[in-house]
């Protein structure tokens, strides 16, 4: 059986191997073909795969280093207590050394408290993880930015008939917004964690489909209890594959979820 592969960066040949018969006897072979005369199929390639998050060595270093050592305790709670002790030390020196997107993290949460009134514990949480995530955004990065504060706008949305509506318009802003300034580790985790937040919460508050639940849950719950579970069964960060498919999916999905909404007279 062939079994083909590439890196997804780079698509103009495509490498393959797999076995051939020759004169009675089995021998590996490897050929190459370019694919720069096909276009259907260098879109293709291109569409596979996102590239993974790019986080700094020193946040990986540490989050391997907690996790291991968490492993290693066989999850004790005693170990836990460690574990978080460490993490809330890290996370108060990267607050201290971000204080301006401290303060903007904290301003977009106190701004949603009149819309989310209903889900302060939700509003509470998203300000811890947040808080205690800002590491990601880099040295240099000073200010979370406005996508970064439209995605955690977007998470704390209620799930109320126009929350689909304005959950979709800010993904697209935030998107567009982030396209045209510099990355973070932070917005690649934060946005995801946002479409799980709003969409799940809404989709088993507002609609009784069961297909709609279901997919729902298989396509953006699953994954992260997964990837989760992943983190902390391993012991160490996980490069998660995040395939291009599964965001058209979600895309599609949340179009869906929010002409529903728009139609529903609730």
């Amino acid at each position: 059986m062939c079994q083909p592969s590439w890196h997804p960066r780079e698509v103009n040949v495509r490498v393959q191997t797999g076995t051939a018969r020759t004169a009675g006897t089995r021998r590996q072979v490897t050929w190459v073909t370019d694919v720069r005369s096909n276009p259907a199929l260098v879109f293709i390639l291109r569409m596979q795969v996102r590239p993974a998050v790019n986080r700094s060595r020193d946040s990986r270093v540490f989050v391997n280093d907690a996790l291991a050592e968490l492993r290693a305790s066989r999850w004790r709670p005693a170990a836990w207590a460690t574990f978080l002790r460490r993490c809330g030390a890290r996370s108060a020196e990267q607050a201290r050394r971000h204080p301006r997107a401290a303060v903007e993290v904290t301003f977009v949460h106190l701004a949603m408290l009149p819309i989310a009134r209903r889900s302060p514990v939700l509003l509470t949480a998203s300000w811890s993880l947040a808080m205690t995530h800002l590491g990601l955004l880099g040295a240099r990065a000073g200010s979370i930015g406005p996508a970064n504060a439209l995605t955690m706008l977007r998470a704390n949305l209620p799930a109320r008939r126009w929350g689909p509506a304005l959950a979709v318009a800010t993904d697209v802003a935030d998107g567009w917004l982030a396209r045209r300034t510099a990355p973070t580790a932070f917005g690649a985790y934060a946005d995801p964690l946002a479409d799980v937040t709003f969409w799940t919460r809404h989709v088993w508050a507002r609609d009784r489909s069961f297909t709609l639940r279901a997919a729902a849950t298989g396509l953006w719950l699953l994954p992260v209890l997964a990837i989760a579970g992943a983190y902390f069964i391993g012991g160490r960060t996980v490069d998660y594959p995040r395939p291009l498919v599964a965001r058209r999916l979600s895309a599609c999905l949340q179009l869906l979820l929010a002409l529903r909404g728009l139609k529903s007279r609730k």
